[in-house]
């Protein structure tokens, strides 16, 4: 009887000596919840206004209904951080240090993340604009094949793909072969493609390049039979 007393006592004990941690845990998701509300619709609102859907939309990411749900998603992402931020102050209030130095780490690691969203969006914006250059020189009458725009366009989001993926520390040795392989696929392609197309050329060139040197030997022949003395 006297050990269960006891056991209840120091079961009530460690619960009272818990419950200000408890309330202060409590605030902090609070506090972090009205100001992750906040910031989440000053962020969305933000976005509205400075275009952040025509951004989107000339990078042509997702469908119509995505690019203009885009300053909500911005909004969430920025709710999400904060709330982060809480959970991990909350976790240490609690005195779950397992718990917050896991949320921790997922902290340190949301600036590589947007390191390389923002990599893949120049290589989105750069690669639709050489695109756009491309198919304006085809309509200028330059001899520019349809596939073309479509390749290097392709090529300059492969290359930011792989800079984001390095980004993430997401396999570095097995991006950086991936990424010497492309390289090389697209040499070897453009080899091929100059090979095939610059063919006729090359005939033309090294017709005109014999044709030139057979009439330089013939005239030289010539000049030096007229230059013989006769006998």
């Amino acid at each position: 009887m006297d050990s269960t007393i006891h056991w209840l006592t120091t079961a009530f004990d460690g619960i009272v000596a818990f419950f200000p941690s408890l309330v202060a845990g409590l605030v902090i998701l609070l506090i972090g919840y009205i100001v992750a509300k906040v910031l989440a619709r000053v962020t969305r609102s933000l976005a509205h206004r400075l275009g952040f859907e025509r951004l989107i939309t000339r990078l042509e990411i997702g469908s119509a209904e995505d690019r203009v749900q885009s300053p909500a998603w911005l909004g969430r992402a920025v709710f999400f951080v904060v709330m982060l931020v809480a959970l991990v102050q909350a976790s240490r209030a609690w005195r779950l240090e397992l718990v917050a130095t896991g949320l921790a780490n997922v902290i340190a690691y949301l600036p590589h993340v947007v390191a390389a969203a923002f990599i893949l969006g120049i290589a989105l914006y750069a690669g639709n604009w050489a695109r756009a250059r491309l198919v304006r020189a085809g309509a200028q009458r330059v001899s520019v094949s349809g596939l073309v725009p479509s390749a290097v366009r392709a090529v300059i989001i492969g290359v930011g793909a792989f800079m984001a993926l390095r980004e993430l520390q997401i396999a570095p040795e097995i991006v950086n072969a991936a990424f010497i392989i492309l390289l090389g696929a697209v040499g070897v392609a453009g080899a091929i493609a100059f090979g095939l197309g610059g063919r006729d050329v090359a005939k033309k060139i090294t017709s005109s390049w014999y044709e030139r040197r057979s009439t330089m030997t013939s005239w030289k022949t010539a000049h030096r039979g007229a230059d013989a003395p006769a006998e």
